[in-house]
């Protein structure tokens, strides 16, 4: 194995509540003020609206833009909300290109209780997240209180009723087998950089991923340790095999020659990865204790991901 790191823990960047961002010019072309209430349960909108496009987000989110806009980010919409006696409360809501991206965004931080607010809610420490159809939604407290979490929940409930898609989540995870997988590891993204924090390549373009390309990521349970899945789908079966080669004369020893549709192999840190090439799907296993293990996921993960995606003779996808 060259030219690689061992994968790394993903830490999630929150923007502060108390950022003074500049308002975007002219009208919120997405009409996201229709998903947020007026007045509810004595809280009341303090403040004018913010709105922000893809131009405009690094004014609020400043170094967590990037991880917004690898998702397909088009607007955000800000409004911040009191109760009676002025307790702050912050509601975000992103609108992202397809629910398959608000899934995304929502799912790099798995930690929280969830709640049954528009599509898997997770609460924690005054902090409210879910996504539905193509939007994702923040909604924090300043204080947490029993008061300011009966609050969120409404107003989260009020904003999921507001958004008429439902979406579903991203095809491309019916491609990470069941048995094992670890629920809380799941990811979905487009682009390498957004890899990175879970598993990190020198090479910053050794899969070949760009904004038309998916990937799905999930760790497992295996006798012995945990295995890494990815799961990448390109556009064409042709541009999986060049993924392929790429990918194999930075991850593997000499050994590769790119011939063949599958490689596995111990890597330096004793571990097994291999790939697969599988349609327009290149099937990775970037950990696992043992080649049987190794074998048996790649195995599965293939199988799945014809069922997933069955290959049209022309192109392979």
């Amino acid at each position: 194995m060259r030219s690689i790191a061992r994968s790394l823990l993903f830490v999630v960047l929150i923007p502060l509540l108390t950022a003074a961002p500049q308002n975007a010019p002219g009208r919120n072309p997405y009409d996201l003020d229709k998903l947020l209430p007026g007045e509810s349960a004595g809280w009341r909108p303090a403040g004018p609206d913010r709105a922000y496009n893809r131009e405009t987000s690094q004014a609020y989110l400043r170094g967590t833009a990037e991880g917004y806009l690898a998702y397909g980010f088009r607007g955000l919409l800000v409004r911040e909300y009191a109760d009676p006696a002025g307790a702050p409360l912050v509601a975000e809501v992103y609108d992202m290109d397809t629910a398959a991206d608000a899934y995304g965004v929502f799912a790099n931080d798995p930690a929280g209780e969830a709640v049954a607010v528009g599509h898997e809610a997770l609460y924690r420490g005054g902090l409210l997240r879910f996504w539905k159809g193509p939007y994702f939604v923040r909604l924090r407290a300043a204080r947490e209180t029993a008061a300011s979490r009966g609050f969120l929940a409404d107003l989260g409930r009020k904003i999921a009723a507001a958004i008429s898609e439902e979406g579903a989540k991203p095809v491309l995870l019916g491609c990470l087998p069941a048995a094992r997988l670890k629920k809380a590891s799941v990811r979905y993204f487009h682009k390498q950089s957004t890899l990175n924090p879970y598993y990190y390549f020198v090479d910053e373009n050794a899969l070949l991923l760009d904004e038309g390309t998916e990937a799905a990521l999930g760790r497992y349970a295996e006798a012995g340790g945990e295995a890494m899945l990815l799961v990448c789908r390109y556009r064409t079966a042709a541009d999986a095999r060049r993924a392929y080669l790429k990918f194999g004369r930075v991850y593997f020893s000499g050994s590769f020659d790119g011939r063949g549709d599958s490689m596995v192999e111990r890597i330096e840190s004793g571990e097994f990865g291999a790939a697969q090439l599988t349609g327009a799907c290149l099937i990775l296993v970037l950990e696992s204790p043992s080649r049987a293990s190794c074998e048996a996921l790649l195995a599965a993960a293939a199988s799945s991901a014809l069922r997933a995606f069955p290959q049209r003779p022309a192109d392979g996808r």
